[in-house]
């Protein structure tokens, strides 16, 4: 198979940065564990780690096939309920959300 050439890559690369971004929560499985068990609607969570990672995956996907650059953003547990507690929200989805969006608009992000 013939590689791109370097215009059309460029141009490839200038398309993919032009895709909107969209945080998506991640997290390791002893992080989904503490979440999932201090989260307030620990029934919008999945069974396991494995079915979330599954569900999470397919959702990237989806994501890309909307042409909406999705970043993986790692979320740790401590700093996940620090920031609930500090904006007096509890752990929902809701919250979770918008502390990737903060994460995100504020570049602070530990992208995995």
């Amino acid at each position: 198979m013939k590689k791109p050439n370097l215009i059309d890559r460029l141009r490839k690369k200038k398309m993919m940065k032009s895709r909107p971004k969209i945080g998506v929560c991640w997290y390791t499985e002893p992080e989904w564990a503490q979440i999932r068990a201090a989260a307030v609607d620990p029934e919008l969570f999945e069974a396991s780690y494995s079915a979330w990672l599954a569900m999470a995956e397919e959702a990237l996907r989806e994501f890309s096939q909307t042409g909406v650059r999705p970043e993986k953003v790692l979320v740790h547990a401590d700093a996940l309920l620090s920031w609930c507690r500090s904006h007096n929200r509890p752990n929902d989805s809701a919250a979770r959300s918008a502390y990737v969006a903060e994460l995100i608009g504020t570049q602070k992000a530990d992208y995995a």
